[in-house]
């Protein structure tokens, strides 16, 4: 995630907190800079380091970059050209105060999304992504080269049972993370924004059973065995 997608990310946020319709309303440039995300209110919670930096990632979202917003053509070109220039105008944006854009329906993320986890869990939960994957290529690896092996594939169309005993139950009703507040599929045992367990679990020395934010058992005082990735 670069300055522009930070930017979006809290402008969804704020707007998903104090103006559910411009999600889907148009609304002026003046409104977006001056009273939804002027910089003093983002700087910190999207990274940016400047106001510079600031007016920089608010000239390439009101530009339509990425696709996040829908807007005046001729505002948008305008902008473009301006940024594609040996010295970049940040503040070309500053002349189309009255200009409408609207969020692209398509690219607004649900709520619960990783993208509005806290900094602090996203970094957790990208570290942890970026392990999984390096650990599944040297699976894959290694099983290609070992391909004498007696463990036979499965068909393309066929599915391993003990995969499907492991598969979020997709009717059972969404909770929230005790962690991170996160939305998690229904039937999950663990939070996949930050890796936190999110049903009850038992004590492995006396039964007792744990909730899921509990580190050591209430009654024998015994460390629970099932800690994960984003449990305190």
């Amino acid at each position: 995630m670069d300055d522009l997608d930070r930017l979006y990310v809290e402008f969804v946020e704020i707007m998903r907190s104090d103006r559910q319709t411009a999600l889907t309303d148009p609304l002026s440039v003046a409104e977006l800079c001056d009273q939804l995300i002027p910089y003093r209110r983002v700087r910190d919670a999207a990274g940016l380091r400047s106001n510079d930096d600031y007016e920089a990632a608010l000239t390439r979202l009101l530009s339509g970059e990425r696709g996040y917003l829908d807007g005046d053509g001729a505002m948008q070109e305008e902008l473009r050209v301006g940024l594609e220039a040996k010295l970049p105008e940040i503040r070309r944006y500053r002349a189309f105060s009255d200009a409408r854009v609207s969020l692209n329906p398509a690219l607004i993320p649900p709520p619960g999304h990783i993208r509005y986890a806290p900094p602090e869990v996203r970094e957790r939960v990208e570290l942890v992504e970026a392990t999984t994957e390096a650990a599944e290529g040297s699976l894959d690896a290694s099983a290609g080269a070992d391909s004498g092996s007696s463990i036979g594939e499965l068909e393309p169309d066929e599915t391993d049972p003990e995969e499907v005993e492991h598969l979020p139950d997709e009717t059972a009703e969404p909770v929230n993370c005790p962690v991170c507040s996160a939305v998690v599929p229904g039937g999950s045992s663990y939070c996949p924004y930050c890796g936190a367990r999110v049903v009850p679990g038992t004590c492995v020395g006396c039964g007792a059973m744990l909730d899921p934010t509990w580190v050591f058992c209430p009654e024998c005082g015994r460390q629970r065995e099932d800690r994960s990735v984003g449990s305190p």
